[in-house]
């Protein structure tokens, strides 16, 4: 996947001009430019930035820790919603030993979607959603 400068700097925690900085020394890996815009990928949901050889160490990028969400449709209650007749909500999102339920999920930043038939989640869950970023569950 690929982003932009403000979204490079959003996800590092500093500054567009840091990152545009270091998009300038070369020290941002795979980073392009198209036209006037750079193309930043990700690797693992990062972008990866070199360290400097000059300085003290980093202190820029100090991120706290984010744990993962994980986002997946339960059968049991779309089941039981056909034989009751109930609406209740069917989508499932965990992160932590927090669980939201709602029946729309919208995911702002990068995600993927994982497939894992012979290592199920605890919930028996094969197919489910993975992000570190904001999402909103309606």
């Amino acid at each position: 996947m690929m982003i932009s400068t403000a979204q490079a700097a959003d996800l590092l925690g500093v500054s567009a001009t840091r990152v545009r900085y270091l998009l300038s020394k070369g020290r941002v890996k795979g980073a392009y430019k198209v036209g006037r815009t750079w193309v930043i990928p990700l690797f693992d949901g990062m972008p990866v930035v070199t360290p400097g050889t000059r300085g003290p160490k980093r202190n820029w990028s100090k991120r706290r820790e984010y744990t993962k969400a994980v986002i997946h449709v339960n059968q049991r209650v779309i089941r039981n919603n056909l034989k009751t007749g109930e609406r209740n909500p069917v989508i499932t999102v965990k992160r932590g030993a927090q669980n939201i339920y709602g029946h729309t999920v919208e995911v702002n930043g990068p995600c993927r979607v994982m497939y894992r038939p012979d290592d199920p989640l605890k919930c028996g869950a094969r197919v489910w959603i993975e992000t570190i970023s904001d999402f909103k569950v309606i």
